[in-house]
């Protein structure tokens, strides 16, 4: 295997004329980390093992057996997939390889597309009779970022156009693989919601502190030997709006982008037709920065997404950007305009392109996903064994 193919490049398989996409080491890495670091803090949980200090049972050998097993297969399965997923790249068909193998003619290929998907972007295959058959690799995302995704979906479109797919069409995003498009056309809507960077952090932080909640809420209560009903009820009742809180955060706000006018979701949703936005520039805020739309009314209506920020970040920021004003100025029938960048403050340099997260973020939100995400775990675990010492 050669150096190209060991960082998720073209790859022979021993067959003239073939390639093969899967993913590289260093999209491997991150997630095999996680898992791993994930699976040895589970097995040092004093919970797990058999102890002789009095008034403190253990749990039952099935919970012991079950929270050793299932963390180290499903680490395995998850290495083992991500490293067997991707396409294979004949002339005579494309080979998907998920958990079900497919082979697929070119001539059955009606459209290679680019799409976004969980804050990053992957492969789309349009076929003639209607299906859509998504690629696991390439792709580009959170803590798997792929540096050479671009040339990748363009050595796949290049084989579509040369072994008998489709005429070629001009992408009317104006650059390959741009955020949100596929070729040719604009999809009739978009949405943007929070990257899974600035998302994924959140909703362990909130989990974590429901996990608390309900512990705190059936622990007992000062002199008595049981829980309380009030506790309970209250422990159960801040853990059900903590959750939702969460699933707000990450699915309830961003923006929705039609023909006809963009959707901000939010606490107070609102409808904007493209003809009254004048302008769609980028603030500093917060020590980040976020979009600012400009209305006819002269109101100033922040966007909840894309957003970056000190440690939480969106590496497809800029993308989404021009993905916006590409909306923009294309069903509000208008050119380039100077509202843009009129909206920045006079007083302060203009900002410089967004060039992604820097390599400190990235090991501060990983350290910070594993120390939440084990602390959910031990959450669970010793409610288990609370609720299995009350029985």
């Amino acid at each position: 295997m050669n150096q190209e193919a060991r960082n998720g490049g073209a790859e022979s398989s021993g067959m003239v004329g073939r390639v093969r996409y899967r993913a590289s080491w260093q999209q491997s890495l991150p997630l095999g980390l996680i898992l791993g670091a994930a699976v040895l803090m589970q097995l040092s949980n004093p919970l797990l093992w058999a102890h002789q200090r009095p008034g403190l049972p253990g749990l039952p050998f099935e919970w012991r057996v079950l929270a050793m097993v299932l963390p180290f297969f499903v680490t395995l399965e998850l290495w083992v997939l991500s490293r067997y997923v991707g396409v294979t790249l004949a002339p005579e068909a494309v080979v998907v390889h998920n958990l079900r193998r497919r082979t697929i003619p070119w001539t059955n290929v009606a459209e290679v597309a680019v799409e976004p998907f969980t804050g990053g972007r992957r492969v789309v295959l349009y076929e003639t009779d209607g299906r859509r058959t998504p690629l696991r690799m390439p792709s580009s995302g959170f803590l798997s970022r792929d540096r050479l995704f671009d040339d990748k979906v363009a050595t796949i479109r290049s084989w579509w156009l040369a072994n008998g797919g489709a005429a070629q069409v001009e992408d009317t995003a104006g650059e390959l693989g741009a955020w949100g498009h596929t070729y040719g056309r604009l999809p009739e809507r978009l949405g943007m919601r929070p990257a899974p960077s600035r998302s994924v952090p959140t909703v362990l932080l909130l989990g974590w502190l429901a996990a608390d909640a309900v512990m705190a809420g059936f622990a007992e209560g000062p002199g008595d030997d049981h829980s309380t009903l009030i506790g309970r009820t209250l422990g159960a009742l801040v853990a059900i709006s903590l959750l939702l809180g969460a699933g707000f955060l990450s699915f309830g706000r961003g923006i929705i982008l039609t023909a006809d006018h963009l959707v901000i979701r939010g606490l107070r949703p609102r409808t904007v037709p493209w003809d009254e936005i004048q302008g769609i520039a980028v603030e500093r805020h917060r020590g980040g920065r976020r979009l600012v739309i400009l209305e006819a009314s002269s109101r100033r209506t922040p966007l909840p997404v894309p957003r970056v920020g000190r440690v939480l970040w969106d590496s497809e920021f800029e993308a989404k950007i021009q993905t916006l004003r590409h909306w923009w100025r294309t069903h509000a029938e208008i050119g380039t305009t100077p509202t843009e960048t009129a909206l920045q403050p006079s007083d302060q340099p203009p900002l410089l392109p967004y060039r992604g997260p820097r390599l400190w973020q990235k090991g501060v939100l990983a350290l910070a996903c594993i120390v939440l995400g084990y602390e959910i775990l031990v959450s669970v675990l010793v409610g288990a064994l609370f609720l299995t010492a009350g029985q």
